[in-house]
């Protein structure tokens, strides 16, 4: 491959976040790859759910519960086990109503961490007669949050974009936070966290790395995205601690 192929294509501002695009870069298939700042102070609860419900196809659940459009019975379950633990982490600020897209239930509480915004979704899904649940917390949510715009201002449907990026069949907790993987019994580097989970198009695969810690610090989040029929994108979101 050429050094011509190496092409700049795109300079965009994404919710305050500057995006760069190249593509062709060294993949074995069509490809595209995106460099994204973003600002910690950006992240909330209510800016993600909003997000999702513009360029994922969710809708908010309103009225009875009994409706059709409503959680099941099982679905009411699994959203109840999983804000549990949700609020036993100490995600219970600016809690989200309850959306839908077409497989999945989701909803968004925040904490304060040390240098920022924490926040923390659930996604109840219901796909081909089994139900299960993913909890997915900060870095992978951040790298979820400005996918869905990348995917959303290159014109794709809501549809597709929930398709290409949201989980599905995948009973997973992601508690990474800002500094890294805190989990009592972890092993390997603290550093860095990975999650690998199922989409109804293919897969996603998320690796966060505390770069500089502290305020003032920074770390990276890298979002490959794998959905059948698209191009392979991989996301990298440089994210600058308040």
């Amino acid at each position: 491959m050429s050094i011509s192929r190496r092409k700049f294509t795109k300079l965009a501002i994404i919710g305050g976040a500057s995006l760069a695009t190249t593509s062709g870069i060294f993949f074995p298939k069509p490809a595209e790859a995106f460099i994204i700042g973003f600002l910690l102070r950006a992240l909330s609860s209510r800016a993600v759910f909003g997000g999702l419900l513009r360029f994922a196809a969710g809708r908010i659940i309103r009225g009875a519960l009994s409706e059709a459009f409503g959680p099941s019975q099982e679905e009411l379950l699994a959203i109840q086990l999983a804000d549990r633990d949700f609020v036993e982490r100490q995600f219970r600020e600016n809690k989200t109503e309850l959306a839908r897209d077409q497989t999945t239930v989701f909803w968004g509480q925040q904490r304060q961490d040390k240098w920022g915004q924490n926040v923390g979704f659930g996604f109840v899904q219901k796909y081909q007669g089994e139900t299960s649940t993913a909890k997915i917390t900060g870095p992978t949510m951040t790298g979820i949050h400005i996918a869905t715009q990348v995917l959303g201002k290159q014109g794709l449907p809501p549809n597709l974009v929930a398709d290409s990026l949201l989980p599905v069949l995948s009973q997973f907790d992601d508690w990474c936070s800002w500094e890294g993987d805190t989990f009592p019994n972890g092993t390997g580097n603290q550093n860095v966290c990975f999650q690998n989970y199922r989409t109804v198009l293919g897969e996603v695969t998320s690796r966060y790395e505390l770069i500089q810690p502290g305020r003032g610090g920074r770390g990276n989040v890298e979002l490959i995205v794998e959905a059948g029929g698209q191009p392979r994108r991989e996301i990298i979101v440089e994210v600058k601690f308040a």
